[in-house]
């Protein structure tokens, strides 16, 4: 009967029924309210928060639950039902169930208030809605629309008919089915609908009127391709998602917008009008002065104005269309000679679409400069108008803006994408739990069919059965001394009423258990009569079912179990499959089978394959353009060689595994798979068009990932992704695809219009010149094509751009991103470690196999020499290996460990000599509790540190690990462990570490052991004097002025090596002082390497790596003399070592903490990025040997003497061109080798450069044949397909990589103290740890002066913050107003409201003096104000003067804008802003180390590159501004190229070797010609170098950096206490402890906490809440501010009952400790009150009973002082509740003050009785309720004079 519990037809009966219900509700509600009129507040509260939310599973639009599949009957299809979800049961709704099980839900209103539920022409719409057909027509329908919008033509007039008619039709169908839009699930309440409603309106308004442009919105048709999302399951994540990432982004906009504001208007200061300089000619420029006919005569000026105005005399830059910007200051650009440099003229740079002029186009700017696209050009430009040193602004701009900004986009993206992911997951596995909870119904309802129709053969069989399995388990069971017998009942119930069915065969695999486990859908599975296993049974069955489990996956079915005697019939397939797969026929086929098995799957012939794989891999990367014959032939046979092998394996192993195994393994299928295409490539070979199926060979190199674990992996990952990435490259392609439309129906006539013939190859022209536009939108490029676009289209452009950038780079394109870091956290790169024990490694094994017949030669031949020599063997002095213990080494010397690793008592004292006894590695190791650890923690961590780099206190042999390598000095060592209880709560015990003096011996133990006149020497005299010589310099390395000193000299002499610049043979003393220098540095660094010798020894100096690196650097410098000295200099090999000086700033590194702790990581990380570099090159590989045979000779061209290309038309190939005497020449960049293909692509994924490549690719045509524009125009799609792999991918797992590794190092570093740490804990002790760093500020006193005390008020009131606030907004305003060539009354009203803006903020300076006093200077804010109102009133006064200084007040007045951090404080919603805010400040120290390490690294280069490319020719992108001449322009273009901005043109000036000067000579004056040859090895290794590091891996720690602390900015906001709620708290501290003294009076305590900001604040009444939270009160009724915070904080993050494992006085190390002595607490003062009412109230009883007669029979009587009573009384009696309570004790104790007894008499004053007081239930009232029922026994030490 449950089916029609569940399902019933909706009937009107059933809406009457829900009226009724309805009807019910409201009445409810009602009483509700009135009740909530009364006051009963508390009541309602707790009625609220249980709100029924609509059960996720019935959400319409999901599958119905597997648990209800079953159950569903088939007729009630498409039929309205009534709803089975209890949060509608009050609404009136109704669900249809539609043929694939999807729930639809409706309202049962009427429709269109004509169709109730019941009327046939809706339930026929309903019946069309739900069926799948419908939606699936739609889908169609809509995507054959958008292959329509896609063509340029329409073929057919009538087809947007067709379609407009189609969607027509659907809408009518829903309204007909829905109802329009009144109520719930009607037609207009789908957002989706919104979209198609209008669409379909605007076409019928455009069918009769002519909108004109406005049809373009009919353009948003194309959404409708979005909707295909909603019914791809997968999607949902995805978009799910974006959305969610859209709507977090909000918070960064805003912050974005407001940054790129402040650094618009700086550029607007700064900049307004620089853009505009040239250089015009002066040559042919003559001033006429004669009057021709009536014309007025010209000046001078005017005429040469009108001359250098006109653009002819102006001069271009080389190979652009572009004008040269030049400036006047120092440094700036320099016009060529016989031009002179102009300012003023009428236009600005790239068609005048880049400038500062005004704020819009200086928004435009900064924001291209923050989104990184083409801002070299901006930067160069700006550089060369305004001199080198501007470079600072766009350094801000660049770290702020694009590093933080950008990546704090991405950090959102990724955290939103996580969430949705959890979700996501966490629903699947709930669908997971139930289908498992299914499945056991099933199987109980096919045994309830079993026992219903075979119950009589079933029950012989199972009790035949039943009794083995007893007599077996019971002998089994027997074994084990106290095992329980185990009781096996056929179908009888047990006790529980639960069943028990246990089935065992007698079999060599053990037992088989069904155990069927309770479902948690009861009802649904109870009815049929279901197996259950008691759970006491459980307890003895474990080891059965641990043996069970292998068994348990075997893919029986649960009737086969029962019915053992019915063969299970095989379906077809699997019988064929085993006959014609299995190949077991003959015994000597098996036998033959069995020798090939042993032959083709040893280690060795994988050994081979791979080596094979490699070699032919090396083959295809040996094609190349100009190719010998016999290389040909060469690449021919080995290809048919290496096939042939292939072949052969893949057929040995089909042979020797049988195909049923063989396809079991994908890669076998990878194999079998190339295999057969290399032979189908080897038939087709003379089909021209098919030499792309050789490309497919190349798949061959992923065989390597079979043994190479990171490739393994990371296949893996982009496998495990593919997913996931398979719907993002889904909706990627929608989103291209509705960008690409929209631009195409919206620019494309606005192109033919401007251009005409002479169209852009980026255009909106045909759908895939939109596609690549938009493509390359997404790759970041947007400006160019905006700019293009917005020529011919008007500035509808920009923000079409800015959306597509936004929507599809910064959103969609950091999703996969997202994606990508995700599935890295889930496998890191050493999780594939953990596959290689699992599978072993056949490779690992053949290399075990020579090491270890390596091993075996070299025993043999050093038996024989033994023998030969008949050597006796020297005894050792110990063994050389201890005997392992739980697969640790024990511990010797007397240190005991028992079986459960717990270490007992361990004294190591170190003797005299070099055989010390300190332990080899202590590990405390502890078996039986998994997750309880023990660790060592050491004392004096700082020290620990090898804060200088050579004393890491000693050799690893003495290092005490516990999972932290710290040293310990290996003399004189005490080393206790006490024993370390491995159960219960984990000890934390110290050890203490004494350090050495003196120094460790010279050489190595082995060396001292072969040399025993080493000993000798060493107790002679001259040995102790050497040791004391060594002890002295020991002593003076340790000193703290050493290192200084040496620092230095490093940074001295990296600034002597900077001063080497181009200008450097100029001046020829300082070149004396600085070859001077160079010796002195050297022979300083000398001297310091021979003291490290002498103090640390050789061993302890070569065992250090930073120390390597000073070595080899000082070896390097000695090398450099002693060639100096015989006189060798001069030669070219021995100057380009002399380069190799500039590594010398490396030795700083070691010596500066923050450094060293970035260079740690990534020196760890080392090995994880080489992993990546090499799967990268993989990749690229394979891409490359694809363009090589694509390309490679393609990209010649004919070119005429100014080197413009040619039109075929002119010359159609290589042999008319040269016949013509035209130039036939090759691209700089190009495909004809593997080499040159990896550049290329390099460029390509940089996206520097790669316009010119992929150009020249879509021209190509044949080898030899001249190019023509777009004839090859699909090539764009190698292109694509490189970008999303090779770019996206590849170079986004650097950023994977580095993250991992970065989270890696932090689980390690993750201090010891956190480990032991619940999460509730963890929150505490950072809010704790937050709160210690802050105290009690003393408040500025309020002046005495009434006057001076009203300002005082005024300005410290936050309302004026706030009003200074909004003016200094509004003079942002005015200041973005601002313009180029403003009109004279423009520039006066501005002037006027500026003096306005100066008048106000001198007044807001003036107040705030007056009423702070001295105080004022105490805010650095204050003084930043002060200095610019003076500065401005200054600027003002002296207007011209201050012209000349390079920064204007305005300028600083901008500066002002970030004074906004104050306010938003005071903003509740603005959390988000500082949040971001907060991330950044955190983030902070960790960036500065980072932009140390780059700015070393720029540093070293600039040096590397003055050396190699000082004198290089201008050219291509080196000019007189970027160069590598001196140090500082080094630099600046080295800041450019870290961004990988520009590196292109750097590469073609640096590696240009055509058309320039090859040797260095002297000129016939004595000055000397440099040879401007660029080098193209060194220019290449040099710039992609460079790249690597910079761009992939130093910014990329920025990424790193800055999402791991976004992420723990959010946690703390979300979870915790951040600093700045502590901040509040203690401003409003001051309000009531203006003495900071630290302390309030209790009276005051309910007013502060009800005065606090949240999420601290309790408002009143709050006196129970105070009590509840049992703050200490100290004498004198105080309360310390410490105190309350914790217990604010406590309440807060609902920790209030756990604080008490943590030692809060760890963390609370306060500044000053206060001394306080605790009186009582809140708590306990309430429980006091409440004993002295008790008591009175008794006191009053019995006197009222007895009347005025002798004293009551206690022990003793209660005196009291009344007042005492009532001071303490009315001090709590603050709020509201204990008012009335207060008065009455008043007058209880009144009366009570007279009656004093004998005993009270004599009892000494000051002495105490203990009261045990129980409060009855009868007496127990509100405020008692409030304490626990264990706090209701009140202890009272009632005192003789006092109840205290």
């Amino acid at each position: 009967m449950e089916e029609e519990e569940f399902f019933r037809l909706l009937t009107p009966q059933s809406i009457v029924q829900i009226e009724e219900r309805i009807a019910e509700e409201k009445a409810i509600k009602k009483a509700e309210k009135q009740a909530h009129e009364e006051g009963e507040e508390e009541e309602l509260a707790a009625h609220e928060e249980e709100e029924p939310k609509p059960n996720p599973k019935y959400e319409a639009g999901k599958k119905l639950p597997l648990s209800l599949k079953d159950l569903f009957p088939v007729e009630y299809t498409s039929k309205p039902l009534e709803d089975f979800d209890d949060f509608y049961e009050a609404q009136k709704t109704f669900v249809v169930v539609g043929k694939d099980m999807t729930i639809y839900r409706f309202s049962a209103t009427n429709a269109c208030y004509l169709l109730s539920p019941f009327n046939t022409a809706r339930r026929g719409a309903l019946y069309v809605l739900v069926h799948p057909l419908f939606s699936a027509l739609i889908i169609i329908t809509i995507i054959v629309n958008c292959a329509f919008m896609a063509m340029t033509e329409q073929p057919f007039d009538w087809i947007e008919y067709v379609f407009t008619g189609v969607y027509t039709l659907e809408a009518l169908i829903k309204i007909t089915a829905r109802g329009f839009i009144i109520n719930n699930f009607t037609y207009l309440r789908d957002p989706w609908n919104w979209l198609d409603f209008a669409v379909i309106s605007l076409a019928y308004i455009t069918m009769g009127v002519d909108l004109g442009n406005l049809s373009a919105l009919r353009t948003f048709r194309v959404l409708r391709a979005l909707k295909t999302v909603a019914v791809i399951p997968g999607l949902k994540t995805i978009v799910g998602a974006l959305l969610e990432a859209v709507r977090r982004l909000r918070d960064v906009m805003i912050l974005t917008v407001f940054m790129l504001s402040i650094f618009a208007l700086v550029g607007m200061q700064l900049y307004m009008g620089t853009l505009r300089q040239k250089c015009a000619t002066f040559t042919n420029f003559t001033y006429d002065n004669t009057t021709e006919g009536n014309e007025t005569l010209m000046t001078y000026e005017e005429a040469w104005l009108e001359w250098a105005m006109d653009k002819d005399h102006w001069y271009k830059k080389e190979g652009s269309d572009e004008y040269l910007i030049c400036g006047k200051g120092s440094g700036a650009g320099s016009c060529p000679p016989e031009y002179i440099c102009i300012n003023n003229t009428d236009t600005n740079p790239n068609s005048g679409f880049t400038h500062f002029d005004n704020f819009g186009t200086a928004l435009l700017c900064t924001f291209r400069l923050m989104t990184q696209d083409y801002w070299e050009n901006l930067y160069q430009i700006t550089l060369r108008a305004e001199g080198p040193y501007h470079c600072l602004y766009f350094i801000i701009v660049i770290l702020l803006g694009s590093f933080y900004l950008v990546n704090l986009i991405l950090a959102i993206v990724a955290m939103s994408y996580d969430e949705t992911q959890k979700q996501d997951q966490a629903d699947a596995d709930e669908e997971e739990e139930e289908r498992k909870d299914d499945i056991s119904c099933g199987r109980s309802s096919i045994q309830q069919t079993i026992h219903d129709g075979l119950r009589e053969d079933y029950h012989e069989y199972l009790e035949e059965k039943l009794s083995q399995a007893k007599s077996q388990s019971e002998t089994s069971l027997s074994d084990h001394d106290n095992a329980d017998k185990i009781s096996l009942r056929s179908n009888k119930p047990d006790e529980n009423g639960q069943f028990l069915s246990v089935t065992k065969k007698g079999s060599i695999h053990g037992s088989r258990l069904e155990i069927q486990k309770k479902s948690h859908d009861e009802e649904l599975c109870h009815h049929h009569g279901s197996k259950h296993v008691d759970p006491r049974d459980m307890m003895v069955l474990k080891n059965l079912l641990a043996h069970a489990e292998g068994h348990r996956n075997s893919r029986h079915s649960v009737v086969s179990d029962f019915l053992p005697f019915e063969e299970e019939e095989k379906p077809l397939k699997d019988r064929l499959y085993d006959r014609f797969c299995s190949w077991t026929c003959c015994p000597c086929y098996q036998k033959f089978q069995e020798i090939v098995s042993i032959i083709i799957l040893d280690a060795f012939v994988d050994l081979f394959i791979t080596i094979c794989i490699l070699v032919n891999t090396a083959f295809m990367a040996a094609d190349q353009h100009p190719k010998s014959p016999e290389l040909t032939e060469v690449l021919t046979y080995g290809n048919y060689v290496f096939t042939g092998i292939f072949a052969a394996e893949a057929f040995l192993k089909l042979i020797a595994l049988s195909p049923v195994y063989y396809f079991k393994d994908g890669w076998n299928c990878f194999d079998f798979f190339i295999v057969t295409l290399s032979f189908v490539e080897m038939a087709l070979d003379g089909v021209s068009g098919l030499s792309v199926l050789r490309s497919f060979r190349l798949l061959r190199v992923f065989k390597l990932a079979r043994s190479w674990q990171t490739l393994n992996m990371l296949i893996r990952i982009v496998a495990g992704t593919m997913g996931a990435l398979g719907n993002l490259i889904f909706v990627l392609a929608i989103v291209v695809f509705i960008f690409a439309v929209m631009g195409q129906q919206l620019f494309r006539d606005g192109y033919i219009r401007e251009y005409g013939d002479d169209m852009p190859r980026w255009s909106f022209i045909d759908f895939l010149h939109s596609f690549m536009i938009i493509f390359r939108v997404l790759c970041g490029e947007w400006i160019e094509s905006m700019w293009s676009c917005t020529n011919s289209n008007g500035p509808a452009c920009v923000p079409f751009f800015l959306l597509t950038y936004v929507i599809g780079n910064l959103v969609v394109l950091n999703l996969f991103l997202a994606l990508l870091l995700n599935s890295f956290g889930a496998e890191s790169l050493s999780g594939g470690e953990a596959e290689e024990d699992k599978e072993p490694n056949k490779l690992s094994e053949a290399i075990g196999r020579f090491k270890r017949f390596g091993r075996w030669v070299k025993v043999k031949v050093i038996v024989c020499l033994k023998v030969k020599m008949k050597a006796k063997p020297k005894p050792t002095d110990r063994s050389p290996s201890t005997p392992r213990l739980n697969g640790k080494e024990t511990i010797p010397d007397g240190g005991q460990t028992y079986s459960n690793g717990t270490v007992i008592e361990m004294q190591a004292k170190s003797e005299d000599d070099d055989e010390h006894s300190v332990p080899g590695d202590v590990e405390v190791e502890d078996n039986h509790s998994p997750d309880k650890s023990t660790t060592i923690v050491l004392e004096d961590e700082k020290k620990m540190e090898d804060n200088t780099q050579p004393n890491s206190s000693a050799s690893p042999r003495e290092s005490l690990s516990s999972n932290s390598h710290h040293s310990l000095s290996d003399d004189d060592t005490k080393l206790s462990l006490t024993k370390v209880n491995a159960d219960g709560e984990p000890e934390i015990n110290e050890v203490k570490v004494t350090y050495a003096n003196y120094p460790d011996d010279c050489f190595c133990k082995v060396c001292r052991r072969k040399c025993p006149c080493c000993i000798r020497f060493e107790n002679t005299s001259w040995g102790k004097r050497a040791w004391k010589i060594r002890c002295l310099a020991y002593a003076l390395v340790e000193h703290k002025y050493f290192e200084t000193f040496i620092i230095t000299m490093i940074l001295a002499s990296s600034v002597a090596l900077a001063i080497e610049d181009v200008y450097l043979d100029e001046r020829p003393t300082l070149k004396q002082i600085l070859e001077i220098t160079d010796k002195f540095f050297t022979a300083i660094f000398i001297v310091e390497m021979f003291i490290k010798w002498t103090a640390f020894g050789y061993k302890k100096y070569f065992t250090d790596a930073w120390c390597w690196l000073d070595f080899v650097i000082v070896g390097i410098s000695i090398m450099m003399l002693v060639f100096e000295i015989i006189g060798m200099d001069k030669v070219s090999a021995i100057k380009a070592m002399r380069t190799l000086r500039a590594l010398r700033p490396l030795r700083a590194v070691s010596r500066w903490e923050g450094m060293r702790v970035v260079v740690n990581a990534l020196i760890k990380a080392i090995p994880s990025i080489a992993n990546v570099m090499m799967v990268c090159l993989i990749f690229w590989l394979i891409f490359g040997i694809v363009g090589v045979q694509f390309f490679a000779g393609k990209f010649f061209k004919c070119v005429d003497a100014d080197g413009n290309k040619l039109s075929p038309n002119i010359t159609a190939n290589r042999t008319e061109c040269e016949a013509k005497g035209y130039e036939w020449i090759n691209s700089k960049v190009n495909f004809d080798n593997v080499l040159m293909a990896y550049l290329a692509l390099f460029q390509v994924a940089t996206y520097k450069g790669w316009i010119d490549v992929m150009n020249d690719a879509i021209d190509s045509k044949n080898i030899d044949e001249q190019p023509e524009r777009e004839d090859n125009v699909y090539m764009y799609l190698y292109f694509v397909f490189f970008i999303i792999f090779g770019s996206f991918f590849t170079l986004n797992l650097f950023i994977g990589v580095i993250i991992e590794n970065f989270n890696q190092q932090k689980k390690k570093a993750g201090g010891s103290l956190e480990m032991f740490m619940t999460d509730d804990q963890k929150k505490y002790y950072m809010a704790m740890k937050r709160m210690s760093s802050k105290s009690p500020q003393k408040s500025i006193p309020r002046p005495s002066n009434i006057i001076m005390g009203w300002i005082f008020d005024a300005v410290t009131n936050q309302k004026f913050d706030i009003g200074i606030m909004i003016i200094i907004m509004l003079n942002m305003l005015t200041m973005a107003l601002e313009h180029y060539k403003q009109s004279d009354m423009f520039t006066t009203i501005l002037d006027q409201i500026n003096m306005t803006f100066i008048i106000i903020f001198t007044i807001e300076c003036v107040l705030k003096l007056i009423g702070l006093r001295h105080y004022y200077f105490k805010f650095p804010w204050n003084i930043f104000d002060f200095i610019v109102v003076v500065l401005s009133i200054v600027g003002v006064a002296l207007s011209d003067v201050m012209d000349q200084f390079l920064v204007s007040p305005t300028l600083l007045r901008v500066v002002r804008v970030f004074r906004v951090g104050r306010v938003l404080r005071l903003v509740k919603s603005a959390k988000g802003i500082r949040t971001l805010l907060f991330s950044l400040a955190v983030s902070l120290p960790a960036l500065f180390n980072i932009a140390l390490l780059l700015f070393l690294v720029m540093f070293i280069y600039a040096t590397f590159g003055m050396s190699f490319f000082m004198h290089v020719k201008h050219q291509y992108g080196i000019d007189d501004c970027f160069n590598f001449e001196t140090f500082f322009r080094s630099m600046i273009y080295l800041f450019q190229m870290c961004t990988s901005a520009g590196w292109d043109s750097a590469l073609a000036g640096i590696t240009n070797e055509v058309d320039c000067i090859e040797e260095t000579t002297e000129l016939p004056d004595g000055t000397m010609q440099y040879r401007d040859c660029g080098n193209y090895q060194a220019g290449v290794l040099f710039l992609t170098s460079y790249l690597i590091i910079s761009f992939l891996v130093v910014v990329n720690m920025y990424i790193a950096v800055i999402l791991e602390n976004f992420s723990q900015a959010t946690e703390d906001v979300q979870q915790g206490l951040t600093s700045d709620e502590f901040d509040l708290f203690y401003e409003k501290w001051e309000k009531f402890d203006p003495e900071a003294t630290k302390f309030i009076a209790l009276s005051q305590l309910s007013d502060f906490v009800d005065y606090l900001e949240e999420p601290l604040r309790l408002p009143k009444p709050n006196h129970f809440m105070l009590v509840k939270l049992d703050i200490p009160i100290c004498e004198d009724d105080k309360v310390y501010c410490r105190d309350i915070l914790d217990a604010l904080t406590k309440n807060f993050l609902g920790t209030s009952d756990t604080p008490g494992e943590i030692d809060v006085n760890e963390v609370d190390k306060d500044k000053e400790k206060i001394e306080y002595n605790v009186a009582s607490s809140t708590l306990l003062r309430q429980k006091e009150h409440y004993a002295a009412r008790i008591i009175q109230k008794a006191w009053r009883r019995y006197r009222n009973e007895r009347g005025n007669t002798s004293p009551p029979p206690y022990d003793m009587v209660i005196s009291k002082e009344s007042d005492m009573v009532t001071s303490k009384e009315s001090d709590m009696a603050t709020s509201k509740d204990s008012k009335e309570t207060a008065t009455t004790v008043h007058e209880d104790t009144s009366s009570t003050k007279s009656v004093k007894s004998d005993a009270s008499n004599k009892q000494i004053a000051g002495s105490s009785v203990d009261v045990h007081i129980e409060i009855p239930e009868s007496e127990i009232t509100e405020e008692t309720a409030m304490l626990s029922p264990e706090n209701r026994t009140v202890e009272l030490r009632a005192d003789s004079d006092v109840v205290a």
